[in-house]
């Protein structure tokens, strides 16, 4: 496995009223350290571009657990490595630190590849699966993400609508997975999470209308859902 590690400084606008960095925050971090890693690697959406594939990587699950929020200016570093795959799949893992060594969270990460015209799953190249090896834990053990994660139904209250920016729209052309994330948080005022699983399901683009719904579990978790106005789902996620 190849290991990279890269150093982000929290500034005052990635923080809540806390003063402390938001989880879409911890996200963006995760993002870049796994963008600058597969550069590095030789299998980033610009290596694809230049041997002329129009293909790109897309998230597809994220499983995230923090035990400490880094605060303003405090530099954060984040150790991410391929974990292996299978023919349409590839897993990433991530280790949140802070400068001294401490370990602030943990994170794990399923991505597909995409045919950026036909917007279709392609197949993970062998060379990325091979500098990957084969590593079936992750840092977040054997089995990291819910098998079938779903929205139990209904709403607590009524379901938010947000309109997707152009200023959302990432690399791939389409909404960015961190701004699901923000959509997805804001019906719980703030409330600060410690974990959070979620599976991105379906493309937003700009212009397109999305409802965001929650729903509070028994146990103390929070169940999300983006979604179109025809239901199709985006996100569902699960925090705690």
């Amino acid at each position: 496995m190849k290991h990279g590690e890269y150093v982000f400084k929290v500034r005052s606008y990635e923080c809540g009223a806390d003063g402390l960095a938001t989880m879409p925050c911890i996200c963006n971090y995760l993002q870049e350290a796994a963008s600058l890693n597969a550069e590095e690697l030789g299998f980033s959406k610009s290596n694809f571009d230049a041997a002329g594939g129009n293909v790109s990587w897309v998230l597809t699950r994220l499983a995230l657990k923090m035990n400490r929020y880094p605060k303003w200016e405090d530099d954060v570093v984040v150790e991410t490595f391929p974990r292996g795959g299978r023919r349409i799949v590839a897993w990433r893992d991530f280790i949140i630190k802070s400068a001294d060594g401490e370990t602030l969270g943990l994170a794990t990460s399923e991505w597909m590849i995409i045919d950026l015209a036909t917007r279709k799953v392609a197949p993970i190249p062998f060379e990325v699966l091979a500098l990957a090896g084969d590593c079936p834990a992750s840092v977040l053990g054997l089995e990291p993400f819910t098998a079938r994660l779903k929205f139990p139904g209904g709403c607590d209250g009524e379901p938010l609508r947000f309109r997707a920016q152009h200023s959302h729209i990432d690399l791939n052309g389409h909404v960015n997975n961190v701004h699901y994330i923000e959509w997805m948080l804001e019906p719980t005022g703030g409330r600060r999470v410690s974990e959070l699983e979620v599976v991105f399901r379906s493309e937003t683009f700009a212009d397109d209308e999305v409802l965001v719904a929650t729903v509070r579990d028994a146990d103390g978790s929070t169940f999300h859902r983006v979604f179109a106005p025809d239901g199709r789902d985006h996100v569902v996620a699960r925090t705690r």
